[in-house]
């Protein structure tokens, strides 16, 4: 329907479409118009004079015909709007009695008593007359406009608007912007009394799921919801004021009840407002509203960010570095580490591409800078060391698209000065955006007190290796003198061998070869044991636990014969290999046994046993030292890794402490319990096994 034109049908039934009420067939021949009735487009039931003035055909001879054969079928879709809508207009090529044809105007409707009885209004057309080529014109750019255009459109019907309002004035209410602002339910019964005639396709798409005969017979306050009110009264409040469009954001909801956010654009023509038809148009503008906020949220946490005064944030820009990214995308690059491998020149290109923006107090505290403006527009060169590998890194995570990056990292102040800082790089989500957001934190006291405690750790370690060699002195001799005595007396046996009238030089060469063999084997116990007491960090290696074991096991030999201690051991048939430091390993697993040989002093002979067992399990390999002692004690059990808690004369407290800095130096751990059988304590270490995922 065109705004402003007006059927001439008797229209009944709000919310239902547009129908027609039966009329008495002798009132249709007081028509100047052809007005022709059949049963849904088929037999013709009534026929008026002006009907046979236009097509010939006398009421006798069309009465009771199909009317399709006789003046030509329907459009394509008229019969599908008129049964969505009630009401189908447009024009029609009609066969004439004499056979010629015409151009004529039909307005179908329905009568409202029967939807199957259709009522057709007609007028002839000239196509040849300069307003009917002009009208024809428009109405074809208005239709095509109306369903092709990407926004939904809207045809409504405001009268009830019209005649709210002129109620409103009739009862004596001077203020109607006023009234309605705090009268909400009235703006919701306007909504109702409005009629929406007809939508295009987008409109199904933008307020469905459904049809159009769904969103046509919908009330239409069920697509603003209450929030929305006062957006839709300033419509009408502009329709009052006399302004010649409207156009607002709002809120609107779909049939399914999905809200979206919407363009609200409405014209009011002279003439329609309150008495005729109006173009409406929402355009879904969720995306925009969606980014603008995001946009202005990603603002106002910048801005605060900014304002922190105890964490440096400086803003980046590096718009060489994304036109960088772009190309290498285009050319298939998707291994970014492997790419900076071929070019390492990179690191430091980028860093000098990328420059400072923007930067909070912190920052040029951080930085050494009397002034943010010292800092703006610097890069990064000189404040990085060249291929600095956290800023590959970053660079890397840049390249998949990473949002954040964080690690730690030492850098310069404009006078060279070092401090080392957590390094957090948090990435513009607007991918075309060549800014990046960079918190930083001083830790340079943490890294020094971190060194420091790492230091401490070293020495206290070194210590209780030397106790520990004390403890194991008695060991340590027994395993020296052994070897030395055997070379003493290969020696003197070579000797007299020597000086015997007829030497034997066979067997003077087997006794010196046997000296030789216990010589290398002091030298293996020796140096054994200066690895043991020297104070220096081992490169870690893949080893056998089970080789350790036995290794401490030999070398507590005399401690454990003297002591009458009995050691079983049991392993996995299967036992992977762990990475460690063999020295590490063996004094931990020596400080286990020597603690367990020493919680049995009160076991009686032949009671004393230590149970060494192996396994592998779930990428872990486990040493469990279990002794036959009378178990852990309540305190103990409570916290068994306290420093500086020893129950012997002479000990420093410390050894289990250091047990579990080795353990976890090694990326391992150490566990404690009473034996689940018998009595005693178990002392663990787990570590993961080679090649096993971190």
């Amino acid at each position: 329907m065109i705004a402003g034109r007006r059927s001439r049908c008797i229209r009944q039934g709000e919310g239902r479409g547009i129908y027609v009420q039966r009329v008495p067939a002798q009132l249709l021949d007081l028509s100047s118009e052809s007005m022709i009735s059949t049963t849904a487009g088929a037999a013709i039931t009534s026929w008026n004079l002006a009907a046979t003035t236009l097509y010939g055909w006398h009421p006798q001879e069309a009465l009771g015909q199909p009317l399709p054969d006789l003046l030509g079928p329907y459009p394509e879709g008229a019969i599908s709007e008129l049964r969505g809508r009630g009401l189908w207009q447009g024009r029609v090529e009609r066969r004439r009695r004499d056979g010629t044809t015409t151009t004529v105007h039909v307005r179908l409707a329905s009568c409202t008593d029967a939807e199957d009885a259709w009522m057709e209004v007609s007028t002839p057309v000239d196509p040849a007359h300069p307003a009917e080529v002009a009208l024809a014109a428009s109405e074809y750019r208005y239709r095509n406009l109306f369903g092709a255009v990407a926004a939904s459109f809207w045809e409504m019907d405001f009268s009830g608007v019209g005649a709210l309002l002129r109620s409103l004035r009739e009862q004596g209410v001077t203020d109607i912007a006023g009234h309605l602002r705090v009268t909400p339910a009235l703006v919701r019964q306007m909504m109702r009394a409005t009629r929406i005639v007809d939508t295009n396709d987008r409109s199904i798409e933008m307020f469905g799921p459904g049809t159009k005969r769904d969103l046509i017979t919908t009330p239409l306050d069920r697509y603003w919801p209450e929030t929305s009110t006062g957006d839709f009264l300033e419509s009408v409040l502009s329709a009052i004021g006399g302004k010649p469009r409207h156009v607002a954001e709002t809120r609107m909801r779909a049939l399914d009840g999905r809200e979206f956010d919407a363009l609200f654009t409405v014209s009011f023509l002279p003439g329609t407002v309150g008495n005729g038809t109006l173009l409406v148009g929402f355009t879904d503008i969720t995306d925009r509203v969606q980014a603008t906020r995001q946009r202005d949220e990603a603002s106002m946490r910048r801005k605060m960010l900014l304002d922190v005064p105890t964490i440096a944030v400086s803003e980046l820009a590096a718009p060489d570095t994304r036109a960088l990214f772009t190309r290498l995308r285009a050319e298939g690059v998707t291994d970014m580490h492997a790419y900076i491998d071929r070019h390492p020149e990179l690191v430091d290109q980028l860093a000098a591409n990328l420059r400072f923006t923007a930067v909070n107090e912190a920052a040029v505290r951080l930085y050494g800078a009397r002034s943010a403006d010292e800092l703006i527009g610097r890069s990064l060169t000189g404040l990085m060391q060249p291929g600095c590998e956290v800023l590959r890194r970053s660079i890397e995570g840049s390249y998949v698209r990473e949002p954040v990056f964080q690690a730690e990292v030492r850098m310069f102040r404009l006078d060279g000065t070092p401090f080392d800082t957590l390094f957090c790089r948090v990435s513009n989500p607007d991918p075309t955006s060549p800014e990046v957001l960079v918190a930083q934190i001083d830790i340079s006291e943490q890294v020094k007190a971190r060194d420091e405690i790492e230091r401490m750790r070293q020495q206290a370690s070194h210590a209780s290796r030397i106790a520990l060699l004390g403890q194991l002195s008695a060991s340590i001799v027994h395993e020296i003198s052994q070897p030395v005595t055997a070379i003493a007396m290969h020696a003197a046996a070579a000797e007299r061998l020597a000086k015997a009238p007829e030497p034997q030089l066979e067997k003077l060469g087997k006794i010196t070869g046997q000296i030789g063999q216990n010589a290398l084997r002091v030298g293996e116990i020796i140096q054994r044991i200066r690895a043991l007491a020297a104070n220096r960090e081992i490169p870690m290696v893949p080893l056998s636990l089970a080789d350790v074991v036995a290794e401490t096991r030999l070398l507590l030999r005399q401690e454990l014969g003297e002591q009458g201690v009995l050691v079983t051991m049991t392993r996995d048939a299967d036992l992977p290999q762990v990475c460690g430091d063999r020295i590490q390993l063996q004094q931990l697993l020596a400080n286990l046994m020597v603690n367990a040989i020493q919680a049995m002093d009160a076991v009686p002979f032949g009671e004393r046993r230590i149970d060494l067992t192996l396994r592998s399990r779930d990428g872990m390999v486990s040493a469990e030292v279990a002794d036959s002692g009378p178990g852990l004690a309540a305190d103990f059990r409570t916290d068994p890794f306290q420093s500086f808690r020893t129950t012997k004369a002479n000990g420093l407290g410390i050894g289990l402490t250091i047990c579990r800095s080795i353990a976890e130096a090694h990326g391992g751990k150490m566990e404690v319990r009473d034996r689940t059988e018998g009595t005693g304590a178990a002392f663990t270490l787990i570590l993961p096994a080679v090649g096993s995922a971190d």
